[in-house]
């Protein structure tokens, strides 16, 4: 049962429970229909029937500056709870952003579900939970195609669908990395390092049920010549014994990171991965304007980098990178290197030494990137998941 006063703070876990009917009979203060809130970073022109609950078109608040609130009343599951219903629309809304990559988000309190027909100052206290900018400089685009908006809605209902229909352990675990890449996008615009560390977290959350880590595991080659020489010697067999302990103290978690996006979301399937960054607008342009020669805007730059100008160690290199810079943030509160946190270059950013000459410099992964892999290779693994 989750708390009876919520009190403006989040628990993931009673969203976890909250989201999926348990065959377990979990207690609840009052069963029945109930509405909640999906608040978007886009406009949502169109009804969206999802298993078990019914996202309402937007309605639009406009807020000070160039900010606006995108609000959709949400229809719950008739099985939920009446009295924490905002704990249904908090995982929607992480569910929704991992599978369509917008920022979406929801109440922190029930007390704004209990109207059908919300009033002006409900909508009002609604705008203030996520206003968006929608121009100027850092804008988001809240108008999207109706092809993109058709796209979103069909992953998220597969989504859906998938992680009701998963045992319910590997249910949690999926819940968990959803919430991961949710806070990533949640928390990009205050802190880079932050988000960049949880959505390389979500991917290795994942890897370590995925990868076992004796897949990874890495033998010194003299370990079995030590290993016949070790019944004969005490003191060497003691250290053999001791050198093995501290050979897979660390789990493996860098190599089955790596190991796991290179099976489920290899370099090979990159370029189909990772959206153009300017697809969005083009595809917008294209149904609502008579522009025709819009190819300018999703060309390849001519010094931009693509995953197939990488070979195979330059790809591992430049992940176990990725994971050493998550690490450095975690420990020591150091950015990751990059220079731009949206980068219009579609895969990677490059890092120079201005001080050496010739100029030498490194590949870093966008964070558009990172957001692909992780969505990828997550529901890949999700996927492989028997019922």
């Amino acid at each position: 049962m989750a708390r009876p006063v919520t009190a403006d703070h989040i628990l993931f876990d009673e969203c976890i429970n909250a989201f999926r009917e348990s065959s377990q009979h979990i207690p609840c203060y009052e069963s029945g229909p109930s509405r909640s809130y999906l608040l978007t970073d886009f406009n949502l022109p169109n009804l969206w029937e999802f298993p078990h609950c019914t996202v309402h078109p937007s309605t639009r608040a406009l807020l000070a500056g160039a900010n606006s609130a995108f609000i959709s009343a949400v229809d719950n599951p008739s099985w939920g709870d009446r009295y924490n219903a905002h704990l249904y629309g908090i995982a929607l809304s992480a569910v929704v952003t991992f599978a369509t990559g917008r920022l979406c988000k929801s109440t922190r309190d029930s007390y704004l579900c209990v109207s059908e027909h919300p009033s002006e100052n409900v909508i009002s206290e609604l705008s203030l939970l996520h206003p968006v900018l929608i121009s100027g400089p850092g804008n988001t685009n809240s108008r999207l195609s109706e092809v993109a908006l058709n796209k979103h809605r069909n992953e998220t209902a597969a989504l859906i669908s998938k992680l009701y229909s998963v045992p319910h352990d590997k249910y949690i675990v999926l819940m968990q990395a959803i919430r991961l890449v949710h806070l990533s996008k949640i928390n990009k615009r205050d802190d880079f390092g932050l988000a960049y560390l949880l959505v390389v977290s979500a991917i290795e959350s994942i890897a370590q049920h995925a990868i076992p880590r004796k897949k990874v595991a890495i033998k010194h080659p003299n370990e079995e010549s030590w290993s016949k020489l070790a019944p004969h010697d005490e003191s060497f067999s003691e250290l053999l014994k001791a050198y093995k302990e501290a050979r897979g103290q660390n789990g493996y978690l860098k190599e089955r990171y790596i190991s796991f996006i290179k099976t489920f979301a290899p370099a090979s399937i990159w370029e189909q991965i990772v959206p153009n960054p300017g697809q969005e607008m083009v595809d917008y342009l294209s149904e609502t304007t008579n522009h025709t020669n819009l190819n300018q805007f999703t060309q390849r730059q001519w010094r931009e980098k693509y995953p197939s100008d990488l070979n195979d160690s330059e790809i591992t290199a430049m992940l176990s990178e990725s994971y050493t810079h998550r690490s450095f943030f975690i420990h020591r509160g150091e950015q990751p290197p990059h220079q731009s946190p949206t980068s219009m270059n579609r895969f990677f950013q490059e890092e120079i030494n201005f001080g050496a000459w010739p100029r030498t410099g490194r590949l870093l992964p966008n964070y558009e990137l990172l957001i692909a892999i992780a969505r990828h290779s997550i529901l890949g693994w999700m996927e492989s998941i028997k019922p």
